[in-house]
């Protein structure tokens, strides 16, 4: 019984100085949260998609304007081509600018309208569009939305063709281009990144002379015209995006 005292005793003496003598724990460290993405860099990149227009030839004689020779109809077709632009985020506000150049087979006709010969068959055509354009968007990590506007050219090509032959004239347009866009940065690196993005665009290329002065065939003669003509372009593209200065932390 006496031995059993003394032990107990030694323990509670014993223990306390044991546990002081112990090293603490250390604190849990956390990794440190991964930079968000920068859109701040260059990049160019391939895009294609499709173009639904529309377009109408007025009469002139001089300088009055006449009647519509076929009234307003539609144009439909294809572009696929290339970019390259820029951009600089501040904060969530990313600013830059594009430069794209596509081919295009948009095109669409109609036949006149009376008092003219409906046997004539009157078309518009577009061989290749290129806009330069600024952009503004609002950055969410890897996903940016924008805005986009800018000045659009136009090579087009007017075409009437009537029993009695057939008249083409072609001409460059310029016009004003504005529309909406998203973009993904799916894929980035050290380097920079890769892109996907998904763009509606508006053009207004107004109203431009064709066939002046107004050209025989024949019997009959092709009269001169306004062309007006307008665009709307959807389209999805790819984008190689290029750091400037920051780097950017792989995500998977």
């Amino acid at each position: 019984m006496k031995w059993l005292l003394v032990a107990a005793m030694a323990a509670g003496l014993v223990s306390p100085s044991f546990a002081a003598d112990a090293p603490a724990a250390k604190p849990a460290v956390k990794a440190p949260a991964p930079a968000p993405f920068n859109w701040t860099g260059c990049y160019v990149g391939v895009q294609g998609g499709g173009s639904w227009g529309k377009s109408e030839h007025v009469a002139r004689a001089g300088d009055a304007v006449g009647p519509t020779l076929t009234g307003t109809f539609n144009l439909t077709g294809g572009v696929a081509g290339g970019a390259f632009g820029c951009d600089f985020q501040i904060e969530k506000t990313v600013l830059g600018f594009e430069n794209d150049a596509s081919w295009t087979n948009t095109h669409g006709s109609a036949q006149d309208l009376p008092p003219f010969n409906r046997a004539a068959l009157s078309s518009t055509r577009e061989r290749w569009i290129d806009m330069f354009r600024g952009r503004i968007g609002y950055a969410i990590d890897q996903f940016l939305i924008y805005g986009t506007a800018g000045i659009a050219f136009a090579g087009t090509e007017v075409t009437v063709s009537n029993p009695a032959g057939q008249v083409t004239d072609s001409k460059t347009r310029t016009g004003l281009a504005a529309g909406l866009g998203g973009e993904w940065a799916a894929w980035t690196d050290s380097w920079g990144a890769v892109s996907f993005k998904f763009e509606y665009v508006h053009a207004d290329f107004g109203s431009k002379r064709y066939v002046d002065p107004a050209v025989p065939t024949g019997a009959l003669t092709v009269s001169t015209r306004d062309v007006r003509l307008t665009d709307d372009i959807v389209r999805a593209g790819v984008n190689v995006r290029f750091n400037w200065d920051r780097p950017v932390v792989t995500k998977f």
